[in-house]
């Protein structure tokens, strides 16, 4: 059992370690290349949780806004009442 414990401490201390790095002063943290999809509204998905009767789990549906107004009527970017 002492052994269970110590090799999950070990393996704790060796994951954490990289999160404690330093970064050298001095060097500017790489840029992330823009992307040619970066601004592009219209592909952006959301997503919705439905309540299921009889169920314990809830449904998700993921759909771009033109899409939810389509085959909802439903704008998931206007305010809700």
């Amino acid at each position: 059992m002492r052994a269970i414990i110590n090799g999950f401490a070990a393996a704790v201390v060796l994951i954490a370690t990289p999160a404690f790095a330093e970064t050298k002063p001095g060097t500017p943290a790489p840029a992330a290349a823009p992307s040619q999809d970066e601004g592009v509204v219209k592909d952006k998905r959301y997503c919705l949780k439905f309540d299921v009767t009889g169920s314990r789990l809830s449904k998700t549906a993921c759909k771009t806004r033109s899409e939810w107004i389509n085959d909802q009527g439903f704008d998931p970017l206007a305010p809700q009442k």
